[in-house]
Protein backbone atom coordinates (compact mmCIF):
# COMPACT_ATOMS: atom_id res chain seq x y z
CA UNK A 1 0.00 0.00 0.00
CA UNK A 2 1.93 3.19 -1.08
CA UNK A 3 0.03 5.11 1.97
CA UNK A 4 -1.00 4.29 5.39
CA UNK A 5 -3.29 5.86 7.97
CA UNK A 6 -4.01 5.76 11.66
CA UNK A 7 -4.55 7.61 14.50
CA UNK A 8 -2.13 10.87 15.15
CA UNK A 9 -0.12 9.24 18.31
CA UNK A 10 0.27 12.55 20.02
CA UNK A 11 -3.89 13.33 19.84
CA UNK A 12 -5.26 9.74 20.75
CA UNK A 13 -9.06 11.52 22.38
CA UNK A 14 -9.76 12.16 17.87
CA UNK A 15 -9.82 14.46 15.53
CA UNK A 16 -6.05 13.63 13.47
CA UNK A 17 -4.72 11.27 11.55
CA UNK A 18 -1.14 10.32 10.44
CA UNK A 19 -0.32 9.58 6.64
CA UNK A 20 2.91 7.76 6.22
CA UNK A 21 4.27 6.84 3.09
CA UNK A 22 7.78 5.82 1.27
CA UNK A 23 10.56 8.43 1.50
CA UNK A 24 11.61 8.58 -2.04
CA UNK A 25 7.58 8.75 -3.24
CA UNK A 26 7.14 12.34 -1.17
CA UNK A 27 10.47 13.94 -1.14
CA UNK A 28 8.84 17.18 -0.41
CA UNK A 29 8.57 19.13 2.70
CA UNK A 30 4.76 20.00 2.31
CA UNK A 31 2.50 18.17 0.33
CA UNK A 32 -1.43 18.67 0.22
CA UNK A 33 -4.11 16.27 0.40
CA UNK A 34 -7.55 15.69 -1.68
CA UNK A 35 -10.05 13.07 -0.47
CA UNK A 36 -12.15 11.23 -3.18
CA UNK A 37 -14.97 9.19 -2.11
CA UNK A 38 -15.83 6.49 -4.46
CA UNK A 39 -19.82 5.70 -3.45
CA UNK A 40 -21.11 9.30 -4.43
CA UNK A 41 -18.27 10.26 -6.33
CA UNK A 42 -17.59 13.48 -4.86
CA UNK A 43 -14.54 15.00 -3.67
CA UNK A 44 -14.43 16.37 0.14
CA UNK A 45 -14.43 20.47 0.10
CA UNK A 46 -14.21 23.13 2.58
CA UNK A 47 -18.15 23.60 2.87
CA UNK A 48 -18.61 19.74 2.63
CA UNK A 49 -18.77 17.11 -0.49
CA UNK A 50 -18.56 18.34 -3.96
CA UNK A 51 -18.27 17.60 -7.87
CA UNK A 52 -15.10 19.79 -8.31
CA UNK A 53 -11.59 18.70 -6.48
CA UNK A 54 -10.26 19.95 -3.80
CA UNK A 55 -7.35 20.28 -1.90
CA UNK A 56 -6.34 20.50 1.91
CA UNK A 57 -2.92 21.97 3.29
CA UNK A 58 -0.32 22.28 2.65
CA UNK A 59 0.88 20.03 5.46
CA UNK A 60 4.12 20.00 6.85
CA UNK A 61 5.86 16.63 5.87
CA UNK A 62 8.71 14.97 8.52
CA UNK A 63 11.02 12.01 7.83
CA UNK A 64 11.12 9.49 10.04
CA UNK A 65 14.04 6.63 8.04
CA UNK A 66 12.64 5.37 5.49
CA UNK A 67 8.91 6.61 5.77
CA UNK A 68 7.73 10.24 5.09
CA UNK A 69 4.62 11.34 7.18
CA UNK A 70 2.30 14.18 7.68
CA UNK A 71 -0.74 14.97 10.04
CA UNK A 72 -3.95 16.02 8.83
CA UNK A 73 -6.61 17.83 11.46
CA UNK A 74 -10.58 17.79 11.85
CA UNK A 75 -10.86 19.64 8.84
CA UNK A 76 -10.60 16.06 7.17
CA UNK A 77 -11.32 13.29 10.22
CA UNK A 78 -14.16 15.14 11.51
CA UNK A 79 -15.99 14.80 8.22
CA UNK A 80 -15.46 10.96 7.44
CA UNK A 81 -17.50 8.01 8.34
CA UNK A 82 -15.53 4.51 9.29
CA UNK A 83 -15.17 1.51 6.20
CA UNK A 84 -16.43 4.72 4.09
CA UNK A 85 -14.34 3.73 0.18
CA UNK A 86 -11.80 6.22 -0.52
CA UNK A 87 -8.95 7.48 -2.46
CA UNK A 88 -6.64 9.47 -1.10
CA UNK A 89 -4.21 11.60 -3.05
CA UNK A 90 -0.85 13.20 -1.43
CA UNK A 91 0.99 15.14 -3.65
CA UNK A 92 1.76 12.28 -6.75
CA UNK A 93 0.85 9.73 -4.66
CA UNK A 94 -2.91 7.61 -4.81
CA UNK A 95 -4.21 4.98 -3.05
CA UNK A 96 -7.41 3.50 -2.89
CA UNK A 97 -8.14 2.40 1.00
CA UNK A 98 -10.99 2.20 3.41
CA UNK A 99 -11.00 4.61 5.94
CA UNK A 100 -9.96 2.71 9.39
CA UNK A 101 -12.50 2.47 12.67
CA UNK A 102 -9.90 3.95 14.69
CA UNK A 103 -9.21 7.03 13.22
CA UNK A 104 -12.51 9.10 14.88
CA UNK A 105 -13.59 11.92 14.98
CA UNK A 106 -13.01 14.84 17.23
CA UNK A 107 -15.38 14.61 20.25
CA UNK A 108 -18.29 17.51 20.52
CA UNK A 109 -19.61 18.85 23.56
CA UNK A 110 -22.27 17.65 25.71
CA UNK A 111 -25.59 19.20 25.82
CA UNK A 112 -27.07 20.34 28.61
CA UNK A 113 -31.07 19.87 29.24
CA UNK A 114 -33.49 21.19 31.90
CA UNK A 115 -36.04 19.56 33.56
CA UNK A 116 -39.82 21.27 33.40
CA UNK A 117 -42.06 19.69 36.64
CA UNK A 118 -46.00 20.75 36.67
CA UNK A 119 -48.80 20.33 39.26
CA UNK A 120 -52.21 20.24 38.60
CA UNK A 121 -54.16 22.17 41.75
CA UNK A 122 -56.80 19.61 43.60
CA UNK A 123 -60.28 19.83 42.18
CA UNK A 124 -61.48 18.68 46.07
CA UNK A 125 -60.44 22.91 47.27
CA UNK A 126 -61.86 24.54 44.30
CA UNK A 127 -65.19 22.49 45.05
CA UNK A 128 -65.70 23.06 49.14
CA UNK A 129 -64.99 26.90 48.25
CA UNK A 130 -67.37 27.23 45.70
CA UNK A 131 -70.26 25.25 47.54
CA UNK A 132 -69.16 26.75 50.46
CA UNK A 133 -69.77 30.34 48.72
CA UNK A 134 -73.25 29.10 46.84
CA UNK A 135 -74.55 27.91 50.97
CA UNK A 136 -74.08 31.68 51.86
CA UNK A 137 -75.47 33.14 48.67
CA UNK A 138 -78.30 30.85 48.62
CA UNK A 139 -79.65 31.10 52.31
CA UNK A 140 -82.58 31.83 53.31
CA UNK A 141 -83.35 35.79 54.47
CA UNK A 142 -84.40 36.21 57.90
CA UNK A 143 -88.05 36.68 58.99
CA UNK A 144 -88.92 39.96 60.08
CA UNK A 145 -89.33 39.59 64.22
CA UNK A 146 -92.29 39.37 65.61
CA UNK A 147 -94.02 42.32 67.16
CA UNK A 148 -94.02 42.39 70.94
CA UNK A 149 -97.08 41.19 72.45
CA UNK A 150 -99.19 44.18 73.45
CA UNK A 151 -98.13 46.26 70.53
CA UNK A 152 -100.39 47.83 68.01
CA UNK A 153 -100.86 46.08 65.05
CA UNK A 154 -99.95 48.02 61.72
CA UNK A 155 -101.96 48.12 59.18
CA UNK A 156 -101.58 45.04 56.52
CA UNK A 157 -101.47 47.49 53.37
CA UNK A 158 -98.24 49.38 55.39
CA UNK A 159 -96.43 46.60 56.55
CA UNK A 160 -96.40 44.81 52.55
CA UNK A 161 -94.98 48.06 51.56
CA UNK A 162 -92.13 48.17 54.35
CA UNK A 163 -91.32 44.45 52.93
CA UNK A 164 -91.48 46.11 49.37
CA UNK A 165 -88.99 48.49 50.47
CA UNK A 166 -86.44 46.31 51.79
CA UNK A 167 -86.49 44.52 48.41
CA UNK A 168 -83.53 46.63 46.41
CA UNK A 169 -81.17 46.79 49.90
CA UNK A 170 -81.73 42.99 50.20
CA UNK A 171 -80.87 42.49 46.27
CA UNK A 172 -77.70 45.20 46.43
CA UNK A 173 -76.17 43.44 49.22
CA UNK A 174 -76.39 40.16 47.60
CA UNK A 175 -75.11 41.46 44.28
CA UNK A 176 -72.35 42.86 46.64
CA UNK A 177 -71.62 39.26 48.34
CA UNK A 178 -71.69 37.48 45.29
CA UNK A 179 -68.88 40.04 43.60
CA UNK A 180 -66.81 39.58 46.94
CA UNK A 181 -66.87 35.59 46.51
CA UNK A 182 -66.33 35.60 42.97
CA UNK A 183 -63.34 37.86 42.93
CA UNK A 184 -62.06 35.46 45.95
CA UNK A 185 -62.71 32.57 44.09
CA UNK A 186 -61.02 34.01 40.75
CA UNK A 187 -57.96 34.93 43.14
CA UNK A 188 -57.77 31.50 44.96
CA UNK A 189 -57.51 29.93 41.30
CA UNK A 190 -55.37 31.93 39.59
CA UNK A 191 -52.29 31.12 42.51
CA UNK A 192 -49.36 29.47 40.95
CA UNK A 193 -48.93 26.03 42.51
CA UNK A 194 -46.27 25.55 45.04
CA UNK A 195 -42.59 24.70 43.92
CA UNK A 196 -42.37 20.99 44.41
CA UNK A 197 -39.03 20.50 46.46
CA UNK A 198 -36.55 18.38 45.12
CA UNK A 199 -34.25 16.57 46.96
CA UNK A 200 -30.45 17.07 46.93
CA UNK A 201 -28.41 13.94 45.39
CA UNK A 202 -25.60 13.35 46.44
CA UNK A 203 -22.85 13.50 44.31
CA UNK A 204 -21.63 9.96 43.00
CA UNK A 205 -18.40 8.78 43.09
CA UNK A 206 -16.53 8.98 39.98
CA UNK A 207 -15.90 6.29 37.58
CA UNK A 208 -12.82 4.64 37.07
CA UNK A 209 -11.40 4.50 33.27
CA UNK A 210 -11.88 2.00 31.30
CA UNK A 211 -8.42 0.87 30.32
CA UNK A 212 -9.54 -1.02 27.15
CA UNK A 213 -11.91 2.13 26.19
CA UNK A 214 -12.11 3.48 23.10
CA UNK A 215 -9.82 6.12 24.17
CA UNK A 216 -7.10 3.92 25.39
CA UNK A 217 -6.86 1.83 23.10
CA UNK A 218 -6.84 4.98 19.63
CA UNK A 219 -3.57 5.46 21.38
CA UNK A 220 -2.24 1.54 21.15
CA UNK A 221 0.20 2.28 18.57
CA UNK A 222 1.65 5.08 20.43
CA UNK A 223 3.07 3.08 23.33
CA UNK A 224 6.62 1.37 23.33
CA UNK A 225 5.62 -2.50 21.70
CA UNK A 226 6.41 -4.15 24.98
CA UNK A 227 3.19 -2.18 26.86
CA UNK A 228 0.95 -2.71 23.57
CA UNK A 229 1.70 -5.73 23.72
CA UNK A 230 0.72 -5.77 27.54
CA UNK A 231 -2.43 -4.27 26.48
CA UNK A 232 -3.47 -6.15 23.72
CA UNK A 233 -3.37 -9.33 25.78
CA UNK A 234 -5.37 -8.19 28.72
CA UNK A 235 -8.43 -6.48 26.25
CA UNK A 236 -8.64 -9.32 23.88
CA UNK A 237 -11.11 -9.17 21.44
CA UNK A 238 -11.88 -5.48 22.10
CA UNK A 239 -8.71 -4.39 19.96
CA UNK A 240 -9.54 -4.03 16.33
CA UNK A 241 -7.44 -6.10 14.11
CA UNK A 242 -6.60 -2.15 12.75
CA UNK A 243 -5.24 -1.18 16.16
CA UNK A 244 -3.23 -4.43 16.51
CA UNK A 245 -1.80 -3.91 12.82
CA UNK A 246 -0.72 0.16 13.98
CA UNK A 247 0.56 -1.14 17.12
CA UNK A 248 2.52 -3.71 15.06
CA UNK A 249 3.94 -1.52 12.12
CA UNK A 250 4.79 1.47 14.53
CA UNK A 251 6.93 -1.72 16.92
CA UNK A 252 8.03 -2.61 13.71
CA UNK A 253 9.30 0.97 11.91
CA UNK A 254 11.12 1.34 15.97
CA UNK A 255 13.39 -1.79 15.41
CA UNK A 256 11.25 -3.62 18.26
CA UNK A 257 12.58 -7.48 18.59
CA UNK A 258 9.52 -8.86 19.44
CA UNK A 259 7.57 -6.85 16.72
CA UNK A 260 9.38 -8.24 13.87
CA UNK A 261 9.07 -11.67 15.14
CA UNK A 262 5.81 -11.57 15.53
CA UNK A 263 5.28 -9.97 11.85
CA UNK A 264 7.27 -12.87 11.15
CA UNK A 265 4.92 -15.06 12.92
CA UNK A 266 2.24 -14.11 11.43
CA UNK A 267 3.52 -14.09 7.41
CA UNK A 268 4.65 -17.94 8.68
CA UNK A 269 2.31 -20.23 7.79
CA UNK A 270 4.42 -23.08 9.85
CA UNK A 271 4.16 -20.97 12.93
CA UNK A 272 1.91 -21.40 16.14
CA UNK A 273 -0.89 -19.25 16.40
CA UNK A 274 -0.47 -16.22 18.80
CA UNK A 275 -3.56 -13.97 20.59
CA UNK A 276 -3.51 -11.61 17.95
CA UNK A 277 -4.20 -13.85 15.16
CA UNK A 278 -6.66 -16.18 17.12
CA UNK A 279 -8.56 -13.41 19.44
CA UNK A 280 -7.96 -10.28 17.76
CA UNK A 281 -8.18 -11.44 14.15
CA UNK A 282 -5.14 -9.97 12.51
CA UNK A 283 -4.10 -12.15 9.39
CA UNK A 284 -1.93 -11.44 6.93
CA UNK A 285 -1.53 -13.14 3.64
CA UNK A 286 1.21 -16.08 4.46
CA UNK A 287 4.45 -16.28 2.88
CA UNK A 288 7.55 -17.73 3.87
CA UNK A 289 9.81 -14.97 1.69
CA UNK A 290 8.31 -12.10 4.07
CA UNK A 291 8.52 -14.16 7.33
CA UNK A 292 12.35 -14.68 6.20
CA UNK A 293 12.68 -11.09 6.26
CA UNK A 294 11.20 -10.39 9.54
CA UNK A 295 13.06 -13.39 11.33
CA UNK A 296 15.90 -11.77 10.06
CA UNK A 297 15.45 -8.33 11.35
CA UNK A 298 14.56 -9.78 14.37
CA UNK A 299 17.90 -11.56 14.32
CA UNK A 300 19.89 -9.06 13.73
CA UNK A 301 18.08 -6.79 16.70
CA UNK A 302 19.07 -9.65 19.24
CA UNK A 303 16.27 -12.43 18.83
CA UNK A 304 17.00 -16.13 19.31
CA UNK A 305 13.79 -17.33 18.50
CA UNK A 306 13.55 -15.81 15.26
CA UNK A 307 17.10 -17.07 14.68
CA UNK A 308 15.61 -20.73 15.50
CA UNK A 309 12.65 -19.87 13.52
CA UNK A 310 14.94 -18.58 10.39
CA UNK A 311 17.14 -21.91 10.42
CA UNK A 312 13.75 -23.89 10.49
CA UNK A 313 12.37 -22.17 7.57
CA UNK A 314 15.59 -21.87 5.13
CA UNK A 315 15.38 -25.28 3.94
CA UNK A 316 12.22 -24.56 2.70
CA UNK A 317 12.71 -21.56 1.05
CA UNK A 318 16.04 -22.87 -0.63
CA UNK A 319 13.86 -25.66 -1.98
CA UNK A 320 11.03 -23.64 -3.29
CA UNK A 321 10.68 -23.28 -6.88
CA UNK A 322 9.52 -20.08 -7.26
CA UNK A 323 12.49 -17.30 -7.53
CA UNK A 324 11.40 -15.08 -4.78
CA UNK A 325 11.94 -17.69 -2.15
CA UNK A 326 15.00 -18.48 -3.41
CA UNK A 327 16.62 -15.16 -3.63
CA UNK A 328 14.62 -14.81 0.33
CA UNK A 329 17.41 -17.95 1.11
CA UNK A 330 20.14 -16.10 -0.47
CA UNK A 331 20.16 -12.47 1.25
CA UNK A 332 18.43 -13.88 5.10
CA UNK A 333 19.40 -17.51 5.48
CA UNK A 334 23.21 -18.17 6.34
CA UNK A 335 25.47 -20.97 4.44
Amino acid sequence: MPLKIRPDPRRPSGGYAELSAEAAALPEAEATVSVFDAFSERFLGLDGWQSDRAEFGPYEVARDGDRARLVIGPEIVNRIEEYAALKLRVNRIEAELSWPDDVVPMPGAARIGGLAVARAEPAEAAGRLTAKLTGKLTGKLPEPEAQAEGSAAEPPAETQEKRRSRLPLIGGLAALVLLTCGGALAWFLMQPPPLPVVAERPEAEPTPPDPCGPDALAGLGALPFAEGRALMSRCGARVTPQQALAALEAGADAGDADALLLFGEIYDEGANDDPVETEIGLSLTPSASKAAEYYARARAAGSTEAAQRLDRLCPELRAAPDTLSRSAAEEYCRP
